[in-house]
This record gives C-alpha cells, sequence and structure tokens, in this order.
C-alpha cells in the first residue's frame, strides 16, 4: 500500500504540473522534459506513467471531466427538492465555477491535439453534463417522454456551455459575471416554459 500511494502521489503530481504548464504556456511549447523538470523529477520516472505527450494531456482533460461531472451530479442530488426556477441559476453558476477553474483543460485541450479527440469524445464534458441535466428535468418534467428531454437537455446543454465559455474567454467590460449569470438562467427558463406544449402544465415549468 505505501508503494501504491507514493505511485498515486507521483501520478497525480505529474498531471498537476502539466495541467499548470499547459494553462501557463499552451500545450504545444510543453514538453515531457518540461514537464519531468517542473515536477522536480527525473524525465524516466515520468516515463513510466506517460509514454507520450499526448498521453499526459488525456489524463489531465480526463481528470477534470470526471472532477466536473462529479460537481454536477452531486449538485443535482444536494438539490432535489428545489424549485425548477432556482434550480436552474444553481446550476449555471456552478457551470461558471468548473470553467473558471478548469477552462483550458475541459474547453481548449482537446482542440489543440487533433490526435485524441476521438478517444476524448466519450469522456467529454458536454457528454458526462448531459446525462445530469437529463436526470434534472426528468424529476421535474414527469410527464415528458424521454426523447424529448434527450432533446431539450442537448439544446440547453450545447447553448449554456457555448455561452459560459464565451464570456469567460472575451470576459465584456459590460456584463458582470453575475449579469451573465442571471442572463443565461433566464434564456433557459423561458425555453423550458415550452415543455408545457408536451401536455406538462406551465406552473412545472416554473417549478
Amino acid at each position: 500500500m505505501p508503494r501504491q500511494r507514493r505511485s498515486r502521489l507521483l501520478f497525480d503530481k505529474i498531471i498537476a504540473t502539466a495541467k499548470t504548464l499547459y494553462e501557463q504556456e499552451g500545450y504545444a511549447y510543453v514538453t515531457t522534459n518540461r514537464i519531468a523538470e517542473k515536477a522536480n523529477i527525473s524525465i524516466g520516472s515520468l516515463y513510466q506513467y506517460f509514454k507520450t505527450s499526448e498521453s499526459i494531456a488525456l489524463a489531465v482533460y480526463e481528470h477534470a471531466c470526471a472532477r466536473a461531472a462529479l460537481i454536477m451530479k452531486r449538485m443535482v442530488l444536494e438539490n432535489l427538492g428545489v424549485p425548477m426556477e432556482k434550480k436552474v441559476r444553481i446550476h449555471v453558476e456552478q457551470l461558471f465555477d468548473i470553467f473558471e477553474k478548469d477552462h483550458y483543460a475541459l474547453l481548449r485541450l482537446i482542440y489543440e491535439i487533433p490526435e485524441f479527440r476521438s478517444a476524448a469524445r466519450p469522456l467529454s464534458f458536454t457528454n458526462l453534463i448531459g446525462h445530469t441535466t437529463q436526470m434534472g428535468l426528468q424529476q421535474h418534467f414527469t410527464g415528458v417522454d424521454r426523447a424529448t428531454i434527450v432533446r431539450k437537455s442537448y439544446v440547453i446543454d450545447r447553448c449554456v456551455l457555448g455561452m459560459v465559455s464565451r464570456f469567460l474567454d472575451e470576459k465584456p467590460d459590460f456584463f458582470t459575471r453575475k449579469e451573465a449569470i442571471d442572463e443565461i438562467a433566464e434564456l433557459v427558463r423561458q425555453y423550458l416554459g415550452t415543455l408545457s406544449s408536451y401536455g406538462v402544465p406551465a406552473a412545472a415549468a416554473n417549478g
């Protein structure tokens, strides 16, 4: 166990170091030698865990996705009894927190390494969060068929993730973080109101 623990600590240290360097310098400018040097380990030790730069980047991406998905799932479970109107804003605010912490790893890294897009796609944050959104919608809109829930969830996730990402990239000086969260949450609430056309009372869409 002590040996396994040391191995895990070293593995995590390599990932954390690589993540920091990617954010500061960009993936294309970070070599395995640079990561080993920054982590204060030998290149041989690094190669015991990762054979290529791409494998390190994929580990960084998967780690960020898994952590983000866990946070979102926990958020849904902790707010099961919260009205939909309030829950939407909590959901959007949580996404802001996640992206502010791991923006590069979650949104940029995969596009800088075309070689592993297909490998990363099943674990992409967009796919992982989709299950969370569907779970939340199914809880509130029990009379809506699953195909509709999946379709609505797809639109919500892509729109919200896109808007959050653009806001954090552009940092507009006419728009505060709180205002952005409020506007995005209102947009989602209005869109969810369309579920009334599927036999769901309008009141249900408002919580």
